[in-house]
């Protein structure tokens, strides 16, 4: 499983990083290229703001991790009630673990009085086939002693 894991993330570099890295090279001159933001507010307070000159792969980079962390944001809410979830289940299972090993030590410790129809009637019939067979023995033993007489 884990061969199979590393190839295919390989599979995912090479297919996704690859035309990524070669738009990048073509466009090296705009990415390598410095900018600063400007921010100018005049209606309420007057501010001129400039930033330091950063390269716009930098800018680049800033938002796609910007990015990367809204969604996590936004997905924490359903990994907790996920982990909720799941952590209800786990009891469950144990729970029910515990109810069927009580279930089967008390099964396999029933007492014959207890024995189900099924196991009753298998019982009735044994008794009956030992009793068939020594009446068939005592039939038979009556039997030879006539003649004999």
């Amino acid at each position: 499983m884990t061969k199979l894991k590393a190839s295919i993330w390989l599979l995912f570099l090479i297919v996704v990083g690859a035309p990524i890295g070669y738009v990048g090279y073509l466009n090296q001159s705009y990415f390598l290229d410095t900018n600063s933001l400007i921010l100018v507010l005049e209606k309420p307070v007057s501010i001129d703001y400039s930033s330091p000159e950063i390269s716009n792969m930098a800018y680049w980079v800033g938002c796609i991790i910007l990015t990367w962390l809204v969604v996590s944001i936004v997905r924490l809410p359903k990994y907790f009630r996920n982990r909720k979830t799941i952590k209800l289940l786990e009891e469950q299972i144990a729970n029910q673990k515990i109810e069927i090993a009580q279930l089967s030590n008390a099964q396999t410790a029933t007492p014959v009085d207890q024995l189900l129809p099924t196991d009753q009637a298998e019982a009735i019939e044994e008794a009956i086939d030992e009793n068939s067979e020594a009446a068939a023995k005592e039939a038979e033993a009556e039997v030879s002693e006539k003649p004999a007489q």
